[in-house]
């Protein structure tokens, strides 16, 4: 018996088999059973492949783990992104991002976690102010050159899955990182000033 359940309807949320009883003053009747099937909604998880504050110009790439048989679309809020359909997605925008994984044989889904992704500097600033990453691509070292902005307090480098491989503290203006342990590949350099914080991208050859 359901504690409780004694209406003419009932809510079910769980798989089993339900059947309702009737008593009367004339007897007892059990009705024929109906077997109610809830079939389990996909995983869905996101996970951001480096620094997810960055000044415009600047982008993250998004993960989602992926899961036989499904189909994807990411959000901004809550609206659909038109064409961002794969298992990842490149923001370039301040907003709260996330992935719907839908079953492709049964139609349920479900929502992963919401990343939130913000763009907190002006067009202009960037303009006023700018960090110069050479050479790029390389192979052995990298310059960066921070003469237009405050001294440089730290410095981290970020693999696609958001790893960081490198960190430098207390750099001054012109910074030489020795990225010659470094595997070949796409990094973003994440650089923070007593005021301000820029990321860049660069490639290891």
């Amino acid at each position: 018996n359901i504690p409780g359940a004694t209406g003419a309807t009932y809510n079910v949320t769980t798989k089993g088999n339900y059947t309702c009883v009737t008593t009367s003053a004339c007897g007892t009747v059990e009705s024929t059973p109906i077997f109610v099937n809830v079939i389990k909604n996909p995983n869905a998880s996101i996970s951001a492949g480096g620094p997810t504050t960055f000044c415009a110009g600047g982008s993250v790439i998004l993960t989602e783990v992926a899961v036989a048989g499904c189909t994807y679309q990411w959000y901004k809020g809550a609206t659909p992104i038109a064409g961002a359909t794969a298992l990842t997605y490149t923001v370039t925008t301040s907003g709260n991002y996330k992935c719907r994984v839908t079953k492709t044989a049964t139609g349920c889904y479900k929502n992963s976690n919401a990343i939130a992704v913000s763009v907190p500097c002006r067009e202009g600033d960037i303009l006023e102010k700018e960090i110069n990453i050479f050479p790029n691509p390389a192979t052995t070292f990298i310059i960066i050159d921070a003469e237009e902005i405050d001294e440089v307090l730290n410095i981290q480098v970020f693999d696609v899955f958001g790893n960081v491989v490198l960190e430098k503290n207390n750099c001054g203006k012109l910074i030489e990182l020795d990225i010659k342990d470094l595997p070949q590949g796409y990094y973003l350099i994440s650089i923070i000033t007593l005021n301000e914080k820029f990321v860049k991208p660069f490639i290891k050859n």
